[in-house]
């Protein structure tokens, strides 16, 4: 069996983060989401996949390449006008032999591996099925309704009320007809998906597990904490240097060449990846992921929060419940307050207007090649856009 995985939306609103990278490229817990899917993937006897770029595609092909080093046979089809899933993938159809195959949503996140139980349920019942998943609200996804044999029976895309529904979790495995019903519902996977609800029914596998399906630049910090939460035990480098007395709890992750100073307190879950440093009396805090070639600064905290990689947080800084991109940087005392004086729930400015997160501890958002200035304090939901520069905030006497 194949799989095709669709990576090449472009989501606008996961800035600042979007706009230098597509949204499987997104590190999360140490791993991008579409070397996660893969790796799952592969555990699940499936090697060949056809994956469908478009926005920031070279950073897909750098880094998986033919998926040789896998383990993996990787082929790139090219969405060359984003025109919906529907087109995505209809653009596969030469790839593929008259055999049923997975279809993938490249942008969701599962803590466990999906595959796993959806081929199953494929085997025993030889029909279409689709995985599905119980988010805490539905408003944002096609809401599914279930028979008594566990067939889907109803489809709704993205009802107006808030409210918690089964919804399709991004994960199908489906028979090669799916093309014939794109040609005759112009390419519309919803229309394709009802037509089979219709006839020939679509089984529903349900995943009662962890589930992310990231619309919003915070759900990074949920999906983060949801893999981080199922780690079992801590993992450390032999060539990682812990120099004097370094104080480690928990799922401790620790990579390749990292160097932390004495003093420093590491309360995992947390990751720090390869070639990064850590001075002296640093505390990481539960959920902190950060990425590889970073710096961390003396006296510094982080609590439940993500960095991208290549980052450079100043001496006795705090960042919490925030996201950093790739190259961002701070000089000292910076502080990212993550929480309202009256600890009401958090809301987030965007280009296309106020968004209500519903949290009420949130940090800042710094997209890729923020650099911050020395003494600076990010207000919560603060978002800054990628390559901005914040000069020190400067008092001359």
């Amino acid at each position: 069996m194949k799989a095709i995985i669709l990576a090449a939306n472009r989501s606008s609103r996961l800035s600042p983060f979007i706009e230098t990278r597509c949204k499987p490229m997104i590190r999360i817990a140490g791993q991008y989401i579409l070397e996660n899917t893969i790796c799952y993937l592969k555990e699940a006897g499936i090697h060949d996949i056809i994956l469908v770029v478009n926005h920031q595609q070279e950073l897909i092909r750098q880094f998986f390449g033919s998926g040789q080093e896998l383990g993996m046979n990787l082929e790139y089809v090219v969405q060359e006008e984003l025109q919906g899933i529907g087109h995505a993938l209809s653009l596969c159809r030469s790839f593929l032999d008259k055999k049923p195959f997975l279809l993938v949503y490249g942008d969701v996140l599962t803590d466990y591996n999906p595959f796993l139980p959806i081929l199953q349920t494929y085997t025993e019942m030889d029909r279409e099925v689709a995985l599905i998943a119980l988010p805490e609200s539905s408003k944002e996804f096609g809401n599914v309704y279930l028979d008594h044999e566990m067939k889907i029976s109803r489809l709704i895309e993205k009802p107006e009320a808030n409210q918690a529904n089964y919804v399709f979790a991004g994960l199908y495995v489906l028979f090669p007809k799916i093309f014939d019903l794109l040609k005759e519902h112009q390419n519309d996977i919803s229309r394709c998906y009802e037509q089979m609800i219709e006839t020939s029914g679509l089984q529903a596998c349900l995943w009662e597990k962890g589930w992310v399906d990231m619309i919003h630049p915070w759900h990074i910090l949920g999906a983060n904490r949801m893999l981080m939460s199922s780690w079992k035990m801590a993992e450390i480098d032999n060539s990682a240097k812990l120099l004097g007395h370094v104080h480690l709890e928990g799922s401790v992750r620790i990579g390749a060449n990292v160097t932390i100073e004495s003093g420093t307190i590491l309360k995992g879950p947390c990751y720090i990846g390869s070639n990064s440093y850590v001075g002296n009396n640093a505390l990481i805090r539960n959920y902190s992921a950060i990425g590889p070639d970073s710096i961390v600064g003396y006296g510094s905290e982080l609590k439940n929060c993500v960095l991208f990689g290549k980052n450079d947080i100043g001496r006795l800084s705090f960042v919490g419940d925030s996201v950093m991109g790739e190259g961002a940087s701070s000089g000292p005392g910076l502080i990212t307050v993550n929480h309202t004086v009256d600890y009401t729930p958090v809301t987030c400015e965007s280009d296309s207007g106020s968004v209500e997160t519903g949290l009420v501890k949130l940090g800042a958002f710094v997209g890729d090649n923020v650099a911050i200035g020395a003494r600076h304090v990010l207000g919560p939901g603060a978002i800054l856009k990628h390559g901005r520069i914040i000069p020190d905030s400067t008092t001359i006497c």
